[in-house]
């Protein structure tokens, strides 16, 4: 693959610096008043641009301030298995935007001569940067995501819904590890799909992380320019650093690979235990 992190989501904005206003897209205003009835603020909404395969991207322009929302990759594709690096991502949605007679985001333009900002350039206030695991069995992906659901994040809080997903969170970050195939069914992912039955035979565990406007900030990942796919690849290793740490006992794949009716047996063994009943043949109830 060509890139070994994809962005799931990305929110950026950029006010344009041009004497011709842009054209306007919203979709509805909200206008908070005071208590004599007087327009206090206003905020725009973003308009909703749908894309086939019942994807959507959110765009918003008031003449100078533009912005975009959303999954880019995935946007007019069938599925995400696979999405783009972060400079793809960034082509892709400025083709969108240029498609919709928006000028393209673009980084911060500096004078040679006295190193001023000339133009303020694009901001970027979340990315979701993601990667797949192959375990090898949808056991196996259970048994991952059992294990990471037993183990905590430092200054994270975590929630867990039984063996299917587990998460992490604060106010920087959000750590998240799901089971592919069952995300994908959720969302009206076909069980005959060619995608969702090569992700539940190869027990994929997506692993994604939501960079959060706070974090982007410190990290100085806020300005485009200072945006690279290597830096959010080692941004993903540093906190998937628990990942390191996971048992890679291969038991529940051998169990898949065992007849159903003798998998109690071999479970057995597999636990240690010396004796157990056996079910074979006329004998019932007999200790081997």
């Amino acid at each position: 693959m060509a890139n070994e992190v994809f962005v799931d989501w990305i929110s950026i904005s950029q006010l344009h610096q041009t004497e011709e206003q842009l054209p306007i897209y919203c979709g509805g205003i909200i206008v908070n008043y005071d208590p004599l009835g007087n327009a206090r603020h206003e905020r725009v909404c973003a308009a909703s641009f749908p894309g086939s395969f019942e994807t959507s991207i959110r765009l918003k322009s008031d003449g100078k301030h533009t912005s975009l929302s959303g999954n880019v990759g995935r946007f007019s594709r069938k599925d995400n298995l696979f999405n783009l690096g972060f400079r793809e991502t960034l082509a892709k949605a400025n083709r969108i935007c240029l498609d919709r007679g928006l000028p393209a985001f673009t980084p911060a333009k500096i004078r040679a001569s006295d190193y001023e900002a000339e133009s303020q350039g694009a901001r970027v206030s979340r990315l979701d940067i993601t990667c797949n695991f192959a375990t090898g069995s949808e056991s196996q992906a259970r048994a991952l995501i059992r294990w990471l659901g037993n183990r905590s994040v430092s200054r994270m809080k975590k929630g867990r819904v039984g063996d299917e997903s587990v998460w992490w969170v604060n106010t920087r970050h959000m750590l998240k590890a799901y089971i592919k195939h069952i995300e994908m069914l959720k969302h009206g992912c076909s069980p005959d799909d060619l995608v969702y039955q090569w992700c539940k035979e190869q027990g994929v565990v997506r692993v994604e992380i939501e960079l959060k406007k706070r974090l982007l900030f410190d990290e100085g990942l806020n300005q485009l320019e200072n945006i690279t796919d290597e830096k959010l690849i080692q941004i993903f290793h540093n906190e998937t650093e628990i990942f390191s740490r996971v048992d890679r006992s291969d038991e529940p794949d051998i169990l898949d690979a065992i007849p159903a009716k003798s998998r109690v047996y071999a479970s057995a063994w597999l636990a240690s235990y010396d004796h157990f009943w056996c079910m074979t043949g006329e004998e019932s109830g007999v200790i081997c």
